[in-house]
């Protein structure tokens, strides 16, 4: 579950791990799950193109719901692997396209805002991933308020609340805010190993 924040994870891990193990004894496969809400989660862009807005929600909740319990089946099955970590991380990106894609042909007018965010959101996940693939996994921790979880979280309460330009702008300011943070953080941390 790297979606959510460390200070999050730490009192959802407990709750989840116990759906994922009910939910194992039936989805012998998490990749089952990863693709399944990768589908749901595709369809938001769509939705949003036929402005069928509050069923392009819906899409993005059980799409996250979904990629909640994939990791929390693999975990209980004893079955975490980098090929299915990889296949999730690459799904996820590919419906936050569909996210912001949609918004843009939605309200054309906040084009330039979603494209923003999009950016600003790809960038807070490349700048983990490839400290990572320097490093081994490991990184510093940091506070990390735009990670994916949050970001749809207020996506998600905007579109409800009719506020897309203001979700927009809230994703926007996070998602610069944690890619500053971890591209000073993690420029510190490689220097200090010398390399």
């Amino acid at each position: 579950m790297s979606k959510l924040p460390d200070f999050v994870r730490d009192y959802i891990d407990p709750v989840t791990f116990k759906v994922g193990k009910a939910l194992g004894r039936v989805i012998k496969n998490p990749n089952v799950i990863t693709i399944t809400g990768f589908f749901i989660g595709a369809l938001t862009g769509p939705l949003l193109y036929l402005k069928f807005v509050y069923l392009a929600v819906f899409a993005l909740i059980v799409s996250g719901v979904f990629d909640m319990l994939d990791g929390a089946v693999a975990r209980a099955l004893n079955k975490i692997t980098k090929k299915g970590a990889f296949l999730d991380s690459n799904l996820d990106r590919l419906v936050e396209a569909s996210l912001y894609l949609g918004i843009s042909v939605y309200q054309p007018g906040l084009a330039i805002y979603s494209f923003l965010a999009f950016v600003f959101s790809i960038m807070v996940s490349y700048s983990r991933a490839r400290v990572e693939g320097l490093t081994h996994g490991v990184r510093p921790k940091s506070i990390e308020l735009g990670e994916r979880g949050i970001r749809l979280l207020i996506m998600i309460i905007a579109m409800l609340l009719g506020y897309i330009f203001y979700g927009l702008l809230i994703v926007i300011v996070l998602a610069f805010e944690t890619f500053m943070e971890r591209l000073i953080l993690y420029y510190r941390f490689l220097a200090f190993q010398n390399n």
